[in-house]
């Protein structure tokens, strides 16, 4: 009868203390571990509410971007608006300094011929035979003769729209008689934006002599004042 051997396998029981060996050193890493797998669910539970919250609060970033674009939109319509109140009322108070010119000049002798003549302030000097808006001969102006009587009673208006400032000269000339021996009274009258003023009246006794009546001033703040000779 054969005897059964009795002899130990050494590599299953190394085999086998491998592989409890390992088992146990899975059980206490996993012992060891265990609190830390808690954490670890604890803070990716914690890193979602963090992304939550970080969306929600792009989101409101976003919102307040927009709101604040269009605060700056409307700041920017109202500061165009707050230009264009400054430039009109700078354009009006400009007008407030402007001021126009009329001169009439006259006088009541029968058949006589009275010429009014003004020099502005660029020199150019108006009466009869210049009539700025018929002939174009001062361009640089909107000044004119507009009235001219050849014949008294008569009356002459010179008129600026928009007078310059500076001193405007005004001449007052027999030009003929017409056989009226009588030496003529010549009244003349400025009127301007704030009212108007009389000048002295002159007799003239000389044909063909320019007489000056008055100098008058516009300021720069359109005020117009009046001196006599």
């Amino acid at each position: 009868m054969k005897r059964p051997s009795r002899e130990i396998n050494i590599f299953s029981m190394s085999a086998l203390d491998l592989f409890a060996s390992a088992m146990g050193a899975f059980i206490l890493l996993t012992v060891i571990l265990f609190p830390y797998y808690q954490k670890n669910a604890k803070i990716v539970e914690e890193l979602n509410k963090i992304k939550n919250t970080l969306a929600k609060t792009q989101q409101q970033l976003t919102t307040c971007q927009t709101q604040q674009q269009k605060i700056q939109n409307r700041l920017q319509t109202c500061e165009q608006k707050r230009q264009e109140c400054e430039q009109q009322k700078q354009a009006c108070e400009n007008k407030l300094k402007q001021t126009f010119l009329a001169i009439v000049l006259k006088w009541t002798t029968l058949k006589q011929d009275v010429d009014l003549h003004v020099i502005d302030t660029e020199g150019n000097e108006f009466y009869y035979s210049t009539h700025n808006r018929e002939r174009n001969d001062f361009p640089n102006s909107d000044a004119e003769l507009s009235v001219d009587t050849t014949q008294g009673p008569g009356i002459e208006i010179w008129e600026n729209p928009l007078a310059k400032t500076g001193d405007y000269k005004i001449y007052i000339n027999l030009y003929t008689r017409h056989g009226n021996a009588k030496n003529p009274t010549v009244k003349t009258t400025v009127y301007y934006r704030d009212g108007s003023k009389k000048m002295h009246d002159v007799t003239l006794s000389t044909e063909g002599h320019k007489v000056l009546v008055a100098t008058v001033n516009v300021n720069s703040e359109g005020d117009v004042t009046v001196a006599s000779p």
